[in-house]
């Protein structure tokens, strides 16, 4: 049975975990709009679940327009037992969007790519009055 390591990941503005466990998601997105660029996004959560093998494991997210990095994160994790699920809440905060032009969000897992999401940019034609 092959696992995959990222059970899903989603971009939203808020998210959190309530005291018994549950993750709050708030306003959920799968692109980004804007009458313009460059654009600031204020703030947007990226929320990833991991099913992780025992061991350690150094893993990245890059949120990246073409060749360049618009947002990086990093973090080890050690799991203790067979395979662990891993809630990761990854705040990205001022996210500067120059061209209208996809966005692509990577994890890799020990330098290996394991997931790849695209974001659209969408530009909104302003409504004539």
């Amino acid at each position: 049975m092959n696992i995959q390591p990222v059970e899903f990941s989603i971009l939203c503005d808020y998210a959190s975990l309530s005291v018994d466990g549950k993750l709050n998601l708030n306003g959920m997105f799968e692109h980004i709009m804007a009458k313009e660029v460059p654009v600031v996004h204020p703030q947007l959560f990226v929320v990833t679940k991991f099913i992780l093998p025992e061991g350690e494991h150094n893993i990245s997210l890059s949120l990246m327009q073409e060749d360049k990095a618009l947002a990086k994160a990093n973090m080890e994790k050690k799991v203790e037992q067979k395979l662990a699920p891993h809630t990761h809440f990854w705040n990205i905060k001022n996210l500067k969007i120059d061209e209208f032009k996809p966005l692509e969000l990577q994890i890799l897992l020990g330098g290996k790519q394991v997931y790849v999401k695209r974001i659209p940019v969408v530009k909104v034609e302003e409504k004539k009055k």
